[in-house]
């Protein structure tokens, strides 16, 4: 009888259990029908978005200026090496001495405009960054709400697959260019 009740017991166990885990299932299920999902993919967010293009010309015409700068410093140095080579074997020692140590201070200051125009240059990437998602989360704000969206993610990270029909790449970048570009003296 023992046997018998034992059976019975671990039989209920597993049908309520069973029960449960499948009402469990049709409860995710629903909530997760209930949801409205989507991702956008930034790679492609970023080509879209046009203000993003003019930010990123804009970066890279102060490169290029950046560039110009440094080639013209390192020429001048360059051309401070050559006038102390022939100029080296009628220098005294001492006279010798005092032009290496100037070559090597225009060295060092080419290496501190080098320094500085890479932090500067890297300054304004970051700050274009900055700028770039606070234009994003403004544009995603205000497209959650018109399209009732619970959840929006990065299709780059960490999203494995998902149907075309949620991409909201396109979407969002309509958002974007609709919002006001902000003045440059601000």
């Amino acid at each position: 009888m023992k046997k018998y009740n034992l059976i019975i017991v671990t039989l209920f166990l597993f049908v309520t259990a069973s029960c449960d885990n499948q009402s469990r299932k049709q409860n995710t299920s629903a909530k997760i029908d209930e949801m409205n999902i989507g991702f956008v993919r930034l790679d492609s967010l970023t080509k879209l978005y046009d203000y993003h293009g003019v930010l990123v010309k804009e970066i890279e015409a102060k490169a290029k200026k950046m560039e110009a700068e440094l080639i013209r410093s390192q020429q001048n140095i360059q051309t401070e090496y050559e006038v102390l080579q022939q100029a080296a074997p009628n220098l005294s020692k001492i006279e010798l001495e005092r032009a290496q140590l100037d070559f090597q201070r225009i060295q060092q200051q080419y290496q501190a405009l080098e320094q500085q125009r890479t932090g500067e240059l890297q300054q304004e990437e970051l700050e274009m960054n900055a700028f770039v998602k606070s234009q994003v989360d403004q544009a995603i704000d205000k497209m959650k709400d018109d399209l009732d969206l619970d959840i929006v993610l990065i299709y780059e990270s960490n999203l494995l697959y998902a149907k075309e029909n949620m991409d909201l790449t396109v979407e969002l970048a309509s958002y974007l260019n609709e919002l006001e570009i902000p003045d440059k003296g601000k």
